[in-house]
């Protein structure tokens, strides 16, 4: 019973700890897809930010270079530089970054391009990070036009400011303006397509996210569903375990009081008639009857023990060689009381199979033991033979007598603990119990088939 309840609190320790195992590490995964979620949430608003920022420095650089070509004022040509400027700060950063440069250098970009100082690290880490990605090649491309034409711009304010010092900038007042308004359209709408790319990259970047989010609690679910079902079958498994041997407890209590008192009875009562005799052969008969009861408890005491040892032992599948095994079994078995006239024999058809040697061993010496014991003594010849043979994946045993045979209403009790049919009350009803269960623990399976006054062939089933 200590037995069964450490090996509760075994399955139960190894399954939980691979179950924490598993919630640990996808909890630390969710912790930093959430943490990364927020990072790239971050930076996308900071760069919609400056995208504002870019835009509305580039339009006032555009406002101040019209007033400047209207007026001929030089406070405008100042305005401009400073407005113009900040798209550049921009643009120094983005070049930067496509090349792995100065950190500093891209955050004095960032800096003239007018965006938080606080902002500025997620900026960097969201392009480094996401650069080479197909994602964040479309809004980098747009920023990359964007600020050609920015150069464009630059170029066309110092030409102005050329044409305004030589006096020339009446004759080209109108193409100066048409070339700035192209160029403001132009920008316009690299900027708004910056902002839908750079929104539409941010929104696939957290639905990727959004599905391993789901994916680690389906997995943590998942585990915990798997382990609770396999706790359960397991322990279904040792509570079925602990059922059966409360039943086969009760049954033994109810034999050790059957098969144990009835004895002491007969022998209270021998004795007794052995006191008050006075005729020594009379007296002889009650020793004689008083040693084949202690017998009878001997052996009833040793299959007891037995059943107990077999319940106990551990498993052990190993190579069996059944020849051997066989050899084994009739040596033990031939010489015993009662064998005196049988002829054994082998017919091994198949000499190895995978299994547990002790309890096959038990299997056979209580089926070879049977049929010594339920031989029957009016056959002129008596056999017991021992056939192995293979079955599509399974290795048959088979145990084949001459013997009593077994009535037709006997033969599904045969196997129950304690049970004896009127023919069969030499035993103590234990043998064919300790096979069924023997062959229970290995995972095969016995078949009878007998005659009555014919004989009985034993099958034993197992896996190859």
């Amino acid at each position: 019973m200590v037995d069964w309840f450490k090996g509760i609190k075994t399955i139960r320790k190894l399954p939980l700890l691979g179950l924490l195992a598993i919630i640990f590490i996808s909890s630390i995964l969710l912790v930093t897809i959430n943490y990364y979620t927020l990072e790239i949430m971050s930076a996308v608003r900071a760069y919609i930010n400056g995208e504002s920022n870019y835009s509305k420095g580039e339009k006032d650089a555009t406002l101040s270079l019209i007033s400047y070509i209207q007026t001929n004022e030089p406070k405008y040509w100042d305005d401009y530089i400073s407005n113009i400027q900040i798209p550049q700060g921009d643009s120094l950063a983005r070049a930067e970054l496509l090349v792995n440069g100065d950190e500093r250098t891209i955050r004095n970009g960032f800096l003239q391009g007018n965006n938080h100082a606080n902002d500025i690290a997620d900026m960097i880490w969201l392009f480094q990070t996401f650069k080479n990605l197909p994602l964040m090649a479309e809004p980098i491309a747009i920023w990359e036009k964007a600020d050609t034409l920015i150069w464009e711009k630059h170029v066309l304010a110092h030409a102005i400011k050329a044409s305004i010092e030589s006096g020339t900038i009446n004759d080209n007042q109108n193409y100066f303006l048409n070339a700035l308004k192209q160029n403001s359209y132009a920008l316009t709408e690299k900027e708004m397509e910056f902002s839908e790319s750079l929104g539409a990259t941010a929104r696939k970047i957290r639905d990727y996210l959004f599905i391993a989010n789901v994916l680690i609690i389906l997995l943590i679910l998942g585990s915990v569903t798997y382990h609770a079902y396999k706790i359960l079958k397991q322990l279904e498994g040792h509570n079925q375990e602990l059922t059966h041997a409360n039943e086969e407890l009760d049954r033994m209590a109810y034999g050790v009081s059957h098969d144990l008192r009835a004895p002491i009875n007969s022998m209270i009562g021998l004795v007794n008639l052995a006191k008050g005799e006075r005729n020594f052969e009379k007296v002889e008969t009650y020793l004689d009857m008083m040693k084949k009861t202690l017998a009878s408890q001997e052996r009833f005491i040793k299959e007891m023990i037995a059943i107990t040892k077999e319940n106990k032992k551990v498993l052990k599948l190993e190579v069996v060689d059944l020849d051997n095994l066989i050899e084994q079994v009739i040596g033990m078995h031939k010489h015993m009381t009662g064998a005196d006239g049988i002829e054994f024999s082998k017919f091994v058809g198949v000499h190895k199979v995978f299994t547990d040697s002790y309890r096959l061993e038990i299997i056979l010496n209580n089926l070879v033991s049977n049929a010594i014991k339920y031989h029957d003594q009016s056959k002129s010849e008596k056999t017991i033979e021992i056939h192995t043979r293979s079955e599509n994946d399974k290795v048959i045993i088979d145990v084949i007598d001459n013997g009593m045979g077994i009535e037709g209403k006997d033969k599904s009790r045969i196997f129950e603990m304690y049970y004896m049919s009127k023919d069969r009350e030499k035993g103590s009803g234990l043998g064919l119990f300790i096979v069924k269960e023997a062959i229970s623990k290995i995972g095969g399976e016995i078949r009878v088939e007998s005659t009555k006054g014919v004989g009985s062939t034993f099958t034993v089933v197992l896996k190859k």
